[in-house]
């Protein structure tokens, strides 16, 4: 299982990171957990097709989170993708009158030569492309939804955005690496989203082997993260960045920095 991470950052702009967004690359294709603006350019960066995006699983409906879904859907309606096969589309209710509202504002969303199937989820597990993926709540909107992953060679859990919740314990219990909501630095805590020590203390109650912290304001520039981080859990602290990737597998862990050129060409081993 290989994760790339897409976005590492927030709806405010800043130049090296785009909104929330990860792809996961699973035993039987490939998955983005949302899908924040910018993120298909980070697809392109690292040499991921579309018609190799077999599904996007959505934590919730913030526009940081999935406004690159409208993008998707036109995308595509073009010619060269038709007869792909189907885009699987998940999330908490509402999905589907998201996408309601987003085609009656722009009707060419509508799907033309492939099929979109979507899902509105409940808490539990189902299997996706050779993994088993369980939706946990999350406090944090009404409809927010963190993903834990399993895989034959591995297990990542994905907070979305967070608030503390005995639910990110459930989510990350045990899991290879926790990548994890860590918007603002300790002693800057805003509501509906955490820090790195909170981030820390729930890694540390669930037994994660390593904490990735991500969704980083800019209000976090100039801190320590990893280390405010570190004095509350045992495990492996790592920092997200835009295009870091990570290997779940049999052999171990591993990650990879991104491309020193930025077009992220060769971070990517196409399949």
């Amino acid at each position: 299982m290989r994760l790339t991470i897409l976005g590492s950052g927030t709806a405010i702009p800043v130049p090296t990171r785009f909104p929330a967004g990860h792809l996961l690359e699973l035993p039987e294709g490939a998955a983005m957990v949302d899908c924040g603006p910018g993120t298909l350019r980070r697809l392109g960066q690292i040499g991921l097709p579309l018609e190799q995006l077999d599904a996007v699983l959505l934590t919730h409906y913030h526009t940081d989170h999935c406004a690159d879904l409208a993008a998707l859907l036109f995308a595509l309606r073009a010619p060269q993708y038709a007869g792909r096969a189907p885009l699987r589309l998940f999330g908490a209710p509402g999905l589907r009158r998201l996408l309601a509202r987003l085609t009656e504002a722009w009707p060419w969303l509508e799907p033309r030569g492939y099929e979109l199937q979507t899902s509105e989820l409940l808490p539990g597990t189902f299997d996706l492309l050779g993994a088993a993926v369980t939706a946990v709540p999350i406090r944090h909107t009404a409809q927010s939804l963190g993903y834990r992953v399993r895989a034959p060679t591995g297990c990542a859990a994905f907070s979305g955005d967070a608030d503390t919740c005995d639910g990110l314990v459930d989510l990350a219990r045990g899991a290879d690496l926790f990548v994890c909501d860590s918007a603002m630095p300790d002693g800057q805590k805003i509501d509906g989203h955490l820090t790195p020590g909170l981030a820390a203390e729930h890694a540390e109650r669930a037994g994660a082997r390593r904490l990735l912290l991500t969704h980083f304001y800019p209000a976090c520039d100039g801190h320590d993260l990893a280390a405010a981080a570190a004095a509350r859990y045992r495990g492996e602290v790592l920092l997200a960045e835009d295009l870091l990737q990570f290997e779940l597998g049999g052999a171990g862990f591993s990650r990879r920095p991104p491309a020193d050129d930025e077009t992220g060409r060769g971070l990517r081993e196409r399949r």
